[in-house]
């Protein structure tokens, strides 16, 4: 099987294409920053505002999945991806667009599943739902859509501490779901194998305060920073994704906020499971 990965650099790209390119013929895209050791002849340079040069890339490998990792501006990711489903359509190929939770951060009152209905407020949850629904709508069971929550790589550890150290600000009534990158991809591994099609949330099996994950990471990190413990508002809240009408929002005021997801597929939550505090003793 030929896999293309568009947007191969990128942490969850990059660790996609470094774990199937073991197993399959795989070949990835980059925009700027080119891996260190990426092989001439299965990294491609490509700018998303370039269709000749996806033709080009599409016409000479010919995969027969395409997993889009992409990032940039929404609306030529947009036009990629209806590019991406009429080559896919022709050749009878498979894709799986990598979303996120964010597509329901406009009904932030519990915990979704994957039989929820979106509903995003910010505009890069509505760009992912977009797409979602233009690839699921042009390639059907061909289409596998699997949605992200915090999703962490070891090496990108210290940089979340770091951002925590700059800003000084951890909500208190904010509940979060995370996941490795490694977890991420033994799944995707799986549902290729498997034939997977619909929408998958890769997730961990449970949420947790964002003050409370903050700490136990620290605390197993053995860093010692100050930070403050903030209060999520509602008007704070529709700050963070730039959504001007908070009476957008759907919102149950019980004093929290919860942008999370977990999954009902049997197989993920049996093969795959892991828990925040797994997800932080597997990051030291």
């Amino acid at each position: 099987m030929k896999i293309l990965i568009l947007g191969a650099s990128g942490s969850i790209g990059g660790f996609i294409y470094n774990r199937l390119s073991g197993q399959y013929d795989v070949y990835g895209t980059y925009n700027e920053n080119k891996p260190c050791d990426a092989d001439d002849n299965r990294f491609m340079e490509y700018s998303i505002a370039d269709l000749k040069c996806l033709d080009n890339i599409l016409s000479k490998i010919k995969p027969n999945l395409i997993i889009s990792s992409l990032a940039g501006d929404f609306k030529q990711q947009l036009t990629v991806h209806s590019r991406i489903a009429e080559f896919l359509k022709e050749t009878a190929g498979r894709c799986i667009f990598i979303s996120t939770a964010n597509v329901f951060d406009g009904s932030p009152d519990g915990s979704k599943t994957e039989r929820d209905a979106p509903y995003p407020i910010s505009e890069y949850g509505k760009f992912k739902y977009s797409c979602e629904q233009l690839l699921q709508k042009e390639l059907m069971n061909k289409c596998l859509v699997v949605r992200l929550p915090r999703t962490f790589i070891i090496e990108n550890i210290d940089n979340e501490i770091k951002q925590v150290e700059k800003n000084g600000i951890v909500f208190n009534n904010l509940y979060m779901s995370y996941n490795t990158a490694e977890n991420v991809v033994n799944a995707i591994e799986f549902c290729i194998e498997s034939n997977k099609f619909g929408i998958l949330h890769l997730s961990s099996n449970d949420s947790m305060l964002q003050t409370d994950f903050i700490e136990l990471l620290l605390s197993n990190r053995g860093r010692n920073i100050s930070y403050t413990k903030e209060v999520l508002t509602v008007e704070k809240y529709c700050g963070i994704f730039k959504c001007e009408d908070t009476s957008l929002l759907r919102y149950s005021d019980n004093g929290y906020f919860n942008l999370s997801i977990k999954s009902n597929d049997e197989d993920i939550t049996t093969h795959f499971d892991i828990s925040c505090k797994d997800i932080i003793s597997g990051l030291e």
